[in-house]
């Protein structure tokens, strides 16, 4: 599946933001913004950082220098954060859209920019609606992450390792263009994608510390698997109706792909109803 159509699908979801029903509606005020700041816990052990938006964009990094600093910029009055902080728990949270009393009409503004501390171990919940995501987390201390959105357009990096291991990575999202990049850096022990149809791509660069499991799981989909040089992977297909095309060297046996190289394992479960796969095992010049 092109990515244009993936972006048209997203573009239709965002406008019934905007969308203006008889007797349902709810108007767009002046643009706010809310400047966002709390302090390292005094507690150093883990930290959960929870954010709920209800669409949007969203523009995540690292490097701050509290626990969460930067902005929110919105104009839905109803879409007022709500901030909870506690002991190891921060989170900010919007109104479920499915619970308004109305849908906002005009040009809806719902924007967050913000950046995580690189001090504390973090175990990192993000979930959204309709949303366009940029999230660099190189250089976070995360324990786990969970990702969940609707229709989206999702960009993720991890360009050096996660100093300490992450339990658990799960993505899920619904009809969807992903790309993560640098997941060997993650430092993940298991890891579940799972998403409605799509155009997605996984790139798992960076050096395994131990053996890693991955299952995936989508709908019709056009999904990209990039093993670097020297990384030993297995890539178990349950796939029915899929076309599967490789670049690199792969030894076939039944349905599954492997790379045979030494070292710790990277396993991949496969399940993909019907669509596109690409295995692409990168030969390191």
């Amino acid at each position: 599946m092109k990515k244009q159509l993936i972006a048209a699908v997203i573009a239709l979801i965002f406008a019934g933001f905007a969308c203006s029903l008889q007797n349902f509606q709810m108007e767009t005020a002046e643009t706010q913004t809310l400047n966002v700041a709390s302090p390292l816990p005094e507690n150093q052990n883990e930290t959960e950082i929870a954010l709920n938006m209800t669409g949007g964009k969203l523009t995540l990094s690292s490097g701050a220098n509290d626990l969460i600093n930067g902005t929110i910029t919105y104009n839905v009055k109803q879409w007022e954060p709500e901030f909870t902080h506690r002991e190891n728990l921060f989170k900010i949270n919007q109104a479920d859209p499915l619970k308004l009393t109305g849908i906002p009409t005009g040009d809806v503004v719902n924007n967050w920019d913000l950046s995580l501390s690189n001090a504390v171990p973090i175990n990192l919940s993000i979930e959204g609606g309709a949303s366009e995501n940029i999230i660099d987390l190189t250089g976070l201390q995360l324990t786990g992450l969970s990702i969940i959105q609707g229709a989206s357009q999702t960009k993720i990096r991890f360009d050096a390792p996660n100093p300490i291991l992450m339990e658990n990575f799960s993505f899920t999202t619904g009809v969807s263009s992903a790309e993560i990049f640098g997941l060997a850096n993650a430092n993940f022990q298991t890891m579940t994608f799972s998403g409605g149809a799509g155009d997605y791509t996984l790139d798992f660069s960076g050096t395994l510390t131990h053996d890693s499991t991955v299952n995936i799981k989508v709908g019709a989909s056009s999904l990209r698997i990039i093993i670097p040089s020297g990384m030993n992977a297995v890539i178990n297909s349950q796939s029915t109706v899929s076309n599967f095309n490789t670049e690199g060297t792969w030894l076939l046996t039944n349905d599954t792909y492997a790379t045979i190289q030494d070292g710790y394992t990277l396993t991949i479960n496969l399940d993909l109803a019907v669509g596109n796969v690409k295995l692409i095992h990168e030969n390191g010049e």
